[in-house]
């Protein structure tokens, strides 16, 4: 059911889009740099550093608002370093290597800066994970799945060309599920708090994007 409620909807947007003689389909290559970290794991801060690349579909639907569907490769996950002079002597890292599909409203604040907000979901393509030099990978396989509330502030560069967009997304379905000890376990992200049944990834995205209008036939027959 679910399914079939976000294809009505995507259709929706794409029949509206159609109708409207204004409307633009633009494409946007992005890259960008993550800044990740798993709440749940007992380690805190943005301490692992990603990749973020791909290219998104921007529908518009008037002239403040519109859709972005993304099609990205991201790298999220979680790294701990020793600190010796402090007494802690472990090591922990695991990266996390996603196909993510964002779907996001953006919304045009003023002529330069601009909102997104909306949900996305990420299938992992792989992933390694080490704990104090030891390799885990397999051990404790993470979730195939993962699903996420994204919200972004952005701004407009070079012409409208150019996109700047700081973005957080947080999972709110675990990344990988904890049992019984998870009502256990304190998470400082208040999402994750809320559904508190596992790991949850979290993360701070840098991206640039660079926007390719695709007109229709008749805005450029119009004189």
């Amino acid at each position: 059911m679910r399914y079939r409620l976000l294809i009505f909807f995507l259709s929706s947007l794409l029949c509206h889009a159609q109708d409207n003689t204004r409307s633009v389909f633009t494409l946007k290559p992005t890259l960008g740099l993550n800044g990740c970290q798993i709440d749940g794991d007992s380690y805190g801060g943005y301490n692992k550093l990603g990749m973020l690349a791909g290219v998104a579909v921007n529908t518009r639907l008037n002239k403040r608002t519109s859709v972005d569907i993304g099609f990205y490769f991201s790298q999220k996950g979680a790294k701990h370093n020793p600190a010796p002079n402090k007494g802690d002597f472990s090591y922990y890292r695991v990266n996390l290597n996603y196909v993510d599909i964002p779907v996001l409203l953006k919304f045009n604040l003023n002529p330069v800066y601009f909102i997104s907000l909306g949900p996305s979901v990420g299938y992992l393509v792989s992933y390694s994970e080490n704990k104090n030099y030891v390799d885990y990978t397999g051990m404790y396989p993470f979730n195939k799945f993962d699903a996420g509330f994204n919200i972004g502030l952005g701004r407009k560069m070079v012409k409208d060309k150019f996109f700047v967009e700081v973005r957080s997304s947080n999972s709110f379905l675990p990344i990988r599920n904890y049992g019984p000890i998870a009502n256990q376990i304190y998470y400082p992200n208040v999402i994750a708090r809320f559904f508190n049944k596992g790991l949850y990834n979290n993360v701070l995205t840098l991206m640039f994007s660079y926007k390719i209008d695709y007109k229709k036939k008749s805005e450029e027959q119009q004189p």
